[in-house]
């Protein structure tokens, strides 16, 4: 059993690799949420439509063939 001793904790490595990429969308979901509470979507949004509807029709259409 000597080609199994050199391959003893892959396993165990590959868990500890799916665990971090686990925690990492975890902790991602979790900002992200957190920023969804506290709207800052919303008040981006909004705060964009206003820019655009204050600059009128030419302002809207640089804004998007510039984008």
């Amino acid at each position: 059993m000597y080609w199994l001793k050199d391959k003893r904790g892959q396993g165990t490595v590959e868990y500890l690799i799916v665990g971090l990429v686990l925690l990492g969308i975890i902790v991602g979901l979790g900002a992200l949420a957190g920023r969804l509470a506290e709207g800052l979507f919303v008040q981006h949004a909004a705060d964009g439509a206003a820019y655009g509807n204050a600059q009128g029709a030419m302002g809207a259409m640089g804004d998007v063939l510039l984008y």
